[in-house]
C-alpha cells in the first residue's frame, strides 16, 4: 500500500506525474516490502530508457521474491533480466524497454550509488506504509 509519494530533497527537480505502469510496478515492489524506492525520469538525458526504478532489499531471497512479484504482476514480459536465476544474486535488473528496474541489496546500493549516475534526472521517492524493522 502506498502511503505517500513525495520528492526527495536532493536538489533534483521533482517528478510530478507518473503513469499507470510506474504505479503498478511501485505497487508490486511494495507488496513484497521493497524499500527505499526511487523513480528517476531520464527521458531527457538518456537514450536507453525513460524511467529507472531502484529498490532495496535486505536479503537475496527477498530480492528474488520482489523480482518474481514484479514480473508476475506486470503483464508485458520483460525484454531482459539479469541476476534472477543466479543462486545468490544481490542485484537483479529487469528491463521493460521504457523502464529498467534495479533491485539491489542494501550493502551494494550504497557502494554503487546507482541514483547518482543521473544527477539531472527528475526523481520520485516512494514511502511505504511499512515500517523498517531492525533485527
Amino acid at each position: 500500500m502506498i502511503k505517500t509519494i513525495d520528492t526527495l530533497k536532493t536538489g533534483r527537480k521533482p517528478l510530478k506525474r507518473t503513469n499507470k505502469n510506474i504505479r503498478l510496478i511501485i505497487g508490486a515492489l511494495l507488496d513484497k516490502r521493497a524499500h527505499d524506492i526511487i523513480v528517476l525520469d531520464v527521458r531527457k538525458i538518456s537514450g536507453i530508457t525513460d524511467f529507472i526504478i531502484v529498490a532495496g532489499g535486505s536479503s537475496d531471497r527477498q530480492l528474488k521474491t520482489i523480482a518474481d512479484n514484479v514480473i508476475s504482476s506486470f503483464k508485458p514480459r520483460p525484454l531482459g533480466q539479469e541476476g534472477l536465476t543466479a543462486p545468490s544474486s544481490r542485484w537483479i535488473v529487469i528491463d521493460y524497454g521504457d523502464m529498467i528496474i534495479h533491485l539491489i541489496h542494501d550493502d551494494l546500493r550504497l557502494y554503487y550509488n546507482i541514483e547518482g549516475l543521473w544527477p539531472d534526472a527528475k526523481e520520485l521517492l516512494v514511502e511505504s506504509s511499512f515500517e523498517k524493522k531492525s533485527f
